[in-house]
């Protein structure tokens, strides 16, 4: 079994420092509604609250 590491940090109302044992990110927006970018690149989630449904946008880094 491997080790985890997460924090979160919010900077601002609606803006989040994520940390992970492979590295940092950046999530901005509120719920129903987020842009995050880390290592892996651009992600944007967009979802209708209570529902569970939700839309993924995924933007790899390099490609």
């Amino acid at each position: 079994m491997g080790w985890r590491f997460q924090r979160r940090k919010s900077i601002l109302p609606g803006v989040t420092l994520n940390l992970g044992k492979r590295g940092a990110g950046v999530s901005v927006g509120r719920r129903g509604a987020r842009v995050s970018a880390g290592r892996t690149g651009l992600t944007a989630t967009a979802s209708l609250l209570g529902t569970g449904l939700a839309y993924v946008w995924r933007r790899r880094r390099g490609r």
